[in-house]
């Protein structure tokens, strides 16, 4: 088969936005954060707010690094991350409170985190890192914040989850809806956001779920009623692939302050396609930062079909008893294991942050662990400082044995299909259309996804291995399709499947895809 090949590999996510990589929430920048109040108990109007859980603000001014922001809006956020005695509460500062435009590098609202329940000050910005891989996911580093002059401690710094952010990642208008996975009555309630089905009347939901978005009840009650009710549709409401990555992800890290076992902290943002996509959120509990009970050291052998019958949670209950879905989420879960923790990588990025924060951490005496606490915690377990808290296990510990346990698992060591050689171009000159094709061995069926441009939903055609589809021969371990070419593009990926598992190439489709970009030279 002769045909011009051009492809090349393309973050979906970050390729739109790259110009921000080196930017505010760079993971290796420390920005520097200065709040100045009027009052010298400047602590004491954002405890009275916060207590009227109304999301009022107190009015300061702000310094970012060398940029200065008069009539700010500053409040404590948080719940269990947040207590009236702690000496160093999370932040929510909003720059445009007062002047709508006010922005620091098109931030509008900065989301800090006090490090609370993680004595290694690595799972929050670690987890956002893994997780950008395979999803879309808010950017996150840390900061250094001072209050009137003095140093108040280092934060986590993440991106807001917002209009801003789902125009960056998704064909997103305006009146789109955006749902927050998290009680507006506090994580203690008990109305968890699980995406049970409760009933037809809407106002059973309002109590379990935060509306982000001017109206969205009525969508988010269909997304729940088809999931529940009419899962062969699904489809058509949710993004099956990003969901079934969030589940892998939160497994894989044990991050279970999530939709996986507490069912929380999740964001459902609407596209123009009306597809819900899953953005994970609220990560600093991640390599399992819940802490276990005495005699419990961790839990590195968390079973990865966990919730399978839990009839709380719908949708790890659709993805765990479909094969297919099932299939999906294994092959997502290995990819995760393999590029993140098997091969080592978390470790060598683990260390880098530890050097890049080690003397903030030192100066920091509002945090509630120690410095001996935050160099122990990256390899050993801590007896934590939180009242009421239980063990932390260190991050290699924990991983190391979870790798372990992971790769002796029956689902992981499934054999799938094998992708090499994939290839694009046009079939002959006067093409409206190109060919793909792929070597694949170990197959029962293939197929290529692709899309003409972002806003599209990927669309997926057979390829044969039949010598009637532009590959020369049947048999020969070739797979090919032909597939319409867009007025400038193609994006694609490959998708093989066999009894026991599938394999996606790239391996992160389809958050990471294949281009094929209209050339003027055709093949000889």
């Amino acid at each position: 088969m002769k045909y011009k090949c051009s492809t090349i590999l393309l973050l979906s996510q970050f390729f739109f936005f790259s110009v921000f990589a080196q930017g505010f929430y760079d993971p290796m920048y420390i920005p520097r954060i200065e709040l100045t109040f009027a009052e010298t108990d400047w602590q004491y109007p954002l405890h009275y707010y916060h207590s009227l859980k109304k999301g009022d603000r107190h009015i300061g001014r702000a310094k970012i690094d060398s940029t200065t922001f008069d009539s700010v809006g500053v409040r404590f956020k948080g719940f269990s991350s947040y207590n009236r005695k702690n000496k160093k509460n999370p932040l929510n500062i909003k720059l445009d409170h007062i002047r709508k435009k006010s922005a620091y590098k098109k931030q509008g609202t900065l989301k800090l985190s006090n490090g609370y329940l993680d004595p290694s000050w690595l799972r929050e910005i670690l987890a956002y890192k893994i997780a950008r891989k395979y999803m879309a996911a808010p950017r996150s580093n840390y900061a250094e914040v001072y209050v009137n002059g003095n140093y108040y401690g280092l934060f986590g710094n993440t991106e807001s989850i917002d209009k801003k952010f789902a125009k960056r990642h998704f064909s997103f208008d305006k009146d789109n809806v955006i749902i927050k996975g998290n009680s507006p009555l506090g994580p203690f309630s008990g109305k968890r956001s699980s995406l049970e089905y409760l009933g037809p009347d809407i106002n059973l939901y309002k109590k379990s779920y935060e509306l982000k978005s001017d109206t969205g009840w009525e969508e988010l009650f269909k997304l729940i009623d088809i999931l529940n009710n009419k899962p062969e549709e699904i489809e058509s409401i949710l993004n099956m692939d990003g969901a079934i990555w969030m589940l892998a992800f939160n497994n894989v890290l044990l991050n279970l302050d999530s939709y996986s076992d507490f069912q929380q902290n999740y964001y459902l943002i609407q596209d123009n396609n009306g597809r819900f996509n899953f953005i994970p959120w609220d990560l600093n509990l991640a390599f399992d930062g819940l802490g276990k009970p005495q005699g419990v050291t961790m839990q590195h052998d968390y079973d990865p079909l966990a919730k399978k019958n839990d009839q709380r949670f719908p949708l790890i209950n659709l993805v765990l008893n479909n094969a297919h879905y099932r299939k999906i989420y294994f092959a997502h879960c290995i990819t995760i294991l393999n590029e993140n923790f098997s091969n080592g990588w978390y470790k060598s990025k683990a260390e880098k942050y530890r050097a890049l924060i080690t003397d903030a951490v030192s100066r920091d005496t509002n945090w509630n662990f120690t410095v001996n606490d935050f160099n122990k915690n990256l390899t050993q377990t801590v007896t934590p400082a939180p009242a009421g808290s239980f063990p932390y296990p260190g991050l290699t510990e924990l991983m190391d044995a979870r790798v372990k346990h992971l790769q002796s698992h029956p689902e992981y060591r499934k054999i799938p299909p094998n992708i090499t050689e994939v290839n694009a171009g046009y079939a002959k000159k006067d093409s409206t259309g190109i060919a793909i094709s792929a070597k694949i061995s170990g197959t029962e069926k293939a197929y290529v996804f692709y899309r003409k441009k972002r806003s599209h939903i990927f669309q997926k055609i057979p390829l044969y291995d039949n010598g009637n589809h532009v590959d020369e021969k049947a048999g020969d371990g070739i797979f090919s399709a032909f597939v319409p070419l867009g007025q400038k593009k193609v994006e694609y990926y490959i998708f093989a499947e066999n009894k026991n598992a599938v394999q996606f190439s790239p391996y992160r489709a389809e958050h990471e895809f294949y281009i094929f970009k209209k050339k003027d030279e055709f093949p000889f």
